[in-house]
């Protein structure tokens, strides 16, 4: 199969998203795969000293497409940012007529048809709409990562909708909220939920013995989403016990105990040995909307390199009861949790990771893991998104997770 994947996030960033997975495991299972993210605009070239502006610019100038891992990825480019765009469709710069000549001469030197479309194309950016026009898209699935809140990006969503063949959210909190809006206008619509998995080969390897790991460890964005109120209990629970904060700092930074280090980025290949150091890997969530939906790929990572997680109570979270994943904050509605459950304070952040630091993993973190490799993942995402582009075959119409 012919399969597109029009993401929020490059394979220029620090960052390895669920369509950066998706698009390795589809490319070894033998389809030819392409992925195009978000634009870079005018303005972002103007912050050319920031290095993901720079790494980002060499991705999309000239425009062209870069193999990596078996598929071929491409950045185009517009003269706004996405968010905010004051027109109402982005002002490309030519750019989609350049992507389809690239496509076209890329389809060439595999000796296929150019003219031939995609079989499949799996959208997880609803900002980029104005692709699914520009491209031979053929069919299209929506893959929504979070629950959107913007109302640019509810209005870019409510178009993907009108067109998409169907839905395969990260989270049965994204597919719920995706049900009831399609309920009167699309009402046959199948909506799923496949959760984001993991590369387990990647993290699942031999480290130091867990006496000789120390603190917690997060990596990860560093936005609104994050709670550093969280961060600073962890903390002052375990005084004695480093806690490593990795990711591009965006805002302010409050202050902090002397055992929290500020790391920066850093890349992919490397995570595995940072988390391998650590015995307690952490998800200080914020009350941020987004929040709620996500389905984190950081949850199986942590497990997989054999940490203990302490993270912040969310549906998607509560939703996986291990013994090695202690959770914080107010029970979940329909969760099956106990009403007494540690309230939601950062002190209860603390207190969690203190416990979490003292007891090695029983094991069934690491177990759960090895079923969310990527691999079964990503087959699991096709055969759904199969069903719903084959009018031969048939899917639920809402909800629970696939898988």
């Amino acid at each position: 199969m012919r399969i597109l994947l029009l993401s929020h996030t490059g394979l220029s960033s620090v960052f390895r998203v669920g369509s950066h997975h998706l698009a390795r495991e589809l490319s070894a299972a033998g389809h030819d795969v392409v992925h195009v993210s978000n634009p870079i605009s005018l303005s972002h070239v103007a912050a050319v000293r920031d290095p993901e502006v720079r790494r980002r610019a060499r991705q999309a100038v000239p425009l062209r497409l870069h193999a990596h891992e078996g598929a071929a990825f491409a950045v185009p480019w517009s003269v706004f940012p996405l968010m905010p765009d004051p027109l109402p469709r982005p002002f490309r710069l030519g750019s989609g007529a350049v992507l389809r000549r690239r496509l076209a001469a890329h389809w060439r030197a595999l000796g296929q048809d150019p003219r031939r479309p995609f079989d499949l194309t799996l959208i997880d950016q609803p900002l980029l709409d104005y692709l699914l026009d520009d491209l031979p898209v053929g069919p299209v699935v929506y893959r929504p990562t979070d629950v959107n809140v913007r109302p640019g990006q509810i209005a870019a969503e409510d178009r993907v909708l009108d067109r998409c063949a169907g839905v395969i959210a990260t989270s049965g909190v994204v597919a719920a909220a995706i049900a009831e809006r399609v309920a009167d206008r699309r009402p046959d619509l199948p909506v799923v939920a496949v959760p984001n998995g993991a590369q387990i080969a990647a993290f699942d390897v031999a480290g130091p013995a867990w006496e000789q790991r120390r603190g917690a460890v997060y990596v990860g964005a560093l936005d609104e989403r994050f709670d550093w109120a969280a961060v600073r209990e962890m903390a002052l629970a375990v005084p004695g016990e480093p806690v490593d904060v990795h990711g591009p700092v965006t805002g302010p930074v409050p202050d902090l105990p002397p055992n929290v280090a500020i790391h920066g980025a850093v890349p992919y290949e490397q995570v595995p040995a940072v988390f391998a150091a650590h015995r307690v890997g952490v998800l200080p969530l914020s009350e941020h909307p987004t929040n709620a939906g996500r389905s984190p790929m950081k949850l199986y990572e942590y497990l997989a390199a054999g940490l203990r997680v302490v993270a912040r109570r969310t549906p998607a979270l509560a939703a996986v009861p291990l013994a090695d994943v202690a959770l914080y904050g107010p029970p979940v509605a329909g969760a099956g949790e106990s009403p007494s459950t540690d309230p939601d304070t950062p002190a209860a952040a603390g207190r969690a990771y203190a416990h979490a630091h003292a007891e090695p993993p029983s094991g069934d973190g690491r177990v759960a893991a090895r079923e969310m490799d990527w691999s079964f993942r990503a087959a699991l995402v096709l055969d759904q998104a199969r069903e719903m582009t084959d009018p031969a075959r048939s899917v639920g119409r809402v909800g629970q997770p696939a898988g």
